[in-house]
């Protein structure tokens, strides 16, 4: 990747170059506050995979196609509450042959990244849930949410107002037009 050459390492940004301090934690004081996301490409099949465009929707139950062949990765699908997500992320971490092992929840800010890049390579908004199609859905962005909060942040694209949104849910809620984006952060 391009935007990567000669770019700092982790350690490099945090100011400690990897190493860790008296208590064998490591010292982030310096840290400059980027992340790197991979998010999954949309139609990988179809398209140039050097420089894929756009990101995969979140499918409706029932109508995701599993992407790879070394470790095929069902996606995530609509219709599950933000609290079976996160226990699905949660399971991956321990499970290094899950699909999903080192994939996170996104942010509010993240989100408005990843639909920044997606409507200029694609020309469509992100998480069209309302599309003619029927085939998309909205996010939770469970990578903003703490158990001990009363709500999960969401965010779409507002197909009546033409603009994107953000609104929240309860935990337990389910939503066949709702799933989760997921990202591993580099």
């Amino acid at each position: 990747m391009e935007i990567l050459k000669g770019q700092e390492t982790p350690g490099q940004a945090r100011g400690d170059n990897g190493r860790t301090s008296n208590y064998g934690q490591k010292d982030d004081n310096g840290w400059k506050g980027w992340t790197v996301h991979l998010l999954q490409p949309s139609n990988p099949d179809e398209q140039d995979i050097e420089t894929p465009k756009g990101f995969a929707s979140i499918p409706r139950e029932g109508q995701g196609t599993p992407q790879g062949t070394k470790n095929p990765r069902p996606p995530l699908e609509a219709g599950k509450s933000p609290n079976e997500y996160l226990s699905i992320l949660q399971n991956a971490q321990e499970d290094e042959d899950s699909p999903y092992h080192g994939e996170t929840g996104m942010t509010p800010e993240d989100w408005i990244t990843a639909f920044m890049i997606h409507l200029s390579e694609t020309g469509k908004p992100l998480d069209d849930a309302w599309n003619p199609t029927n085939k998309e859905g909205i996010s939770y962005l469970t990578g903003a949410f703490f158990r001990s909060s009363v709500r999960v942040p969401c965010a779409g694209w507002g197909r009546d107002r033409r603009r994107a949104y953000f609104n929240r849910d309860v935990p337990r809620a389910r939503g066949g037009d709702i799933g989760l984006r997921s990202s591993v952060a580099v």
